[in-house]
């Protein structure tokens, strides 16, 4: 499983990434084996309304079940983003290039 510093560090790198982008972005995002807890998706939450929001065409996530899919649900709202998961990489793809 990926810790907390890790998964911290990839949203730091995210965050770089979305600012520096010049064009819309097709996100696939693989969770699976992923560490979240409650300061990690509240730093996901202001990022997307700070940084990634409206730079995303489409969002895919692989790996989310059980508590994962609820949190990713309170993301979505709080964003106001649409955000599609995915238990197949892909079928995630394939909406991506859809």
């Amino acid at each position: 499983m990926k810790s907390k510093e890790v998964v911290l560090a990839n949203l730091e790198e995210m965050k770089k990434f979305y600012l520096e982008a010049t064009e819309k972005i097709y996100l696939l995002l693989d969770v699976r084996g992923t560490f979240t807890d409650p300061e990690v998706m509240d730093k996901l939450k202001h990022y997307g309304k700070q940084y990634f929001k409206g730079k995303s065409e489409k969002r895919a996530v692989l790996g989310v079940s059980g508590i994962k899919k609820i949190m990713l649900k309170g993301y979505a709202l709080v964003t106001n983003t649409d955000v599609q998961p995915f238990d197949d990489e892909e079928k995630a793809k394939d909406y991506l290039a859809s």
